[in-house]
């Protein structure tokens, strides 16, 4: 297992690149999509060649991670853009927050199960492959709008505040 778990990594991003928030959020949703992929694979393959070390870096990432990716986005990013959000997207992208904390714990599940060397539920794998199908839709959805009008309406001033706010979450 010390094996797998060695294999089983995929680096957080690092706090430099913070002095470009928009962007750093950009590379944590390139990132997140590597990490969709070890959860499919996971989904696929519970009990395959390294599941048990994917399964655990991905209980990683669905537990502190990606709650503070959120919390990013629904407390500093989402209020700054807020008056410019013309379509009315930032309320339909937080209601998919809240299902992916919905979805998350089935997931979770599994993952523990998969990480302990045991077999999921037989309902893991539907509840995995959705949740990472879903957070795809919504990762291609934030980088298509919400990041090019964050590069199109954020001033000097909001990213430096944007920025130190991420700085001080992760601290």
């Amino acid at each position: 297992m010390a094996s797998d778990l060695a294999r089983a990594r995929v680096a957080p991003l690092q706090a430099l690149l913070l002095d470009d928030p928009v962007g750093f959020l950009s590379a944590e949703h390139a990132r997140q999509t590597v990490l969709l992929g070890h959860l499919e694979r996971v989904a696929r393959a519970p009990l395959g060649r390294a599941a048990r070390g994917l399964a655990a870096m991905l209980l990683d990432w669905l537990a502190a991670e990606l709650p503070l990716h959120i919390e990013d986005e629904e407390r500093s990013l989402h209020p700054r853009l807020a008056a410019h959000d013309t379509t009315g997207l930032l309320p339909g992208l937080q209601a998919q927050h809240r299902e992916d904390r919905r979805d998350i714990r089935a997931v979770q599940d599994g993952l523990r199960r998969a990480a302990d060397g045991e077999a999921p539920d037989p309902g893991f794998a539907a509840a995995a492959l959705a949740f990472a199908a879903g957070h795809r839709r919504h990762l291609a959805l934030e980088e298509s709008a919400v990041m090019p009008l964050a590069r199109r309406v954020l001033t000097p001033e909001a990213l430096a505040a944007l920025a130190d706010e991420m700085a001080r979450r992760r601290s």
